[in-house]
């Protein structure tokens, strides 16, 4: 079972579509504080952000919701907690951190699928494009890279059952964790109800690229993106929301436009500034997996980056071939739901 690794060094810089996210979060912040129901106390106010990578989004999304919060009171004492994986680059988060100084915050390196924080002791969880990712990968895909355009049906049941699973798995350790009354806040990455992710074509061409740069056949079996894209009614699931004693409070679909396609229908950038930023931001999210696969079949490092190079320089290529005619989106769906039975284990 192999190591789920965090996002690439180069997530910050290249993580405008998954910010346009996060803004579109903003009303659903608003309407989870207001039915925010906690016990008055002295003790700090916890917000925790599942999945915050190197904590550029992710420090946009918690100042937005303690400057509702301090709306409400504004002398409450506020901590926030950044989660992600022990693999992530935490140093880029702590820098800026401690550059902002905005409020108080401290980092957790570990696995959202464990139990991150003490029982009955956060007021308010968030996590932007984080939970579509494994908790471990089920299998290999052996006709492509991901799951959408995977065709063997035994592969696809062991990954749809990996995702059911993890979403259980998710919201049982947030509930032990939420205080009653608390609010969980979910922003996560999908696809609509025909199944497409919206932006199919830079996903397809991912396993293009590791084809046309003659991986061994192991090395593209093994470049296999453990994540799962659900579809809104995967999310709404109501079974495991009375299972964790959490109150749906609201739920949208949402289909937010990448804004580099934006800016160059607008004439704000070139063609090649496009697909430019189509490739660091695929290679942002997308590069550790290959970078794994080739580690593990006993590249060198020297030999592993040569390799990600050409597969990066081959992938911007063939995007400006092809990718600019095609005006690319996110899905997601939006919950807010709330705890309203106490944890007692």
């Amino acid at each position: 079972m192999s190591t789920i690794l965090g996002m690439a060094k180069s997530y910050n810089l290249n993580s405008s579509p998954q910010l346009a996210a996060v803004e579109a979060s903003i009303p659903f912040i608003r309407e989870a504080i207001d039915v925010l129901d906690i016990s008055p106390s002295s003790n700090p106010l916890i917000i925790a952000d599942f999945g915050s990578a190197q904590g550029l989004n992710s420090m946009y999304a918690m100042k937005m919701i303690i400057e509702h919060l301090k709306k409400k009171d504004e002398r409450r004492q506020i901590l926030v907690i950044h989660n992600d994986l022990p693999t992530n680059d935490w140093t880029s988060l702590v820098e800026l951190l401690n550059k902002d100084k905005s409020y108080y915050g401290l980092a957790n390196g570990q696995s959202f699928y464990e139990q991150c924080l003490p029982m009955n002791s956060l007021s308010i969880g968030y996590s932007s494009t984080a939970i579509h990712w494994f908790s471990s990968k089920p299998c290999n895909l052996s006709d492509h890279c991901t799951f959408d355009f995977a065709q063997d049906t035994k592969e696809r049941d062991l990954f749809k059952r990996q995702a059911h699973f993890d979403y259980a798995l998710f919201l049982e350790q947030r509930s032990s964790e939420l205080i009653l009354g608390s609010v969980l806040i979910l922003i996560i990455l999908g696809t609509d109800d025909y199944g497409s992710t919206g932006h199919d074509e830079q996903i397809n061409l991912l396993y293009k690229c590791a084809q046309l740069i003659k991986l061994t056949p192991k090395e593209l079996l093994d470049y296999t993106i453990p994540l799962y894209l659900r579809s809104y009614s995967e999310c709404i699931d109501y079974e495991l929301f009375n299972r964790y004693s959490f109150e749906l409070i609201k739920s949208e679909f949402n289909s937010v436009q990448m804004p580099f396609f934006k800016q160059y229908q607008d004439g704000q950038i070139t063609l090649d500034e496009l697909t430019q930023s189509i490739t660091l931001f695929n290679r942002s999210w997308s590069e550790s997996a290959l970078k794994q696969s080739l580690l593990n079949n006993g590249r060198s490092e020297e030999g592993t980056e040569q390799l990600l190079t050409e597969f990066w320089t081959t992938y911007e290529t063939e995007a400006k071939e092809h990718l600019y005619k095609y005006d690319s989106s996110l899905k997601f769906t939006y919950l807010i739901l709330k705890k309203i039975i106490n944890t007692t284990k």
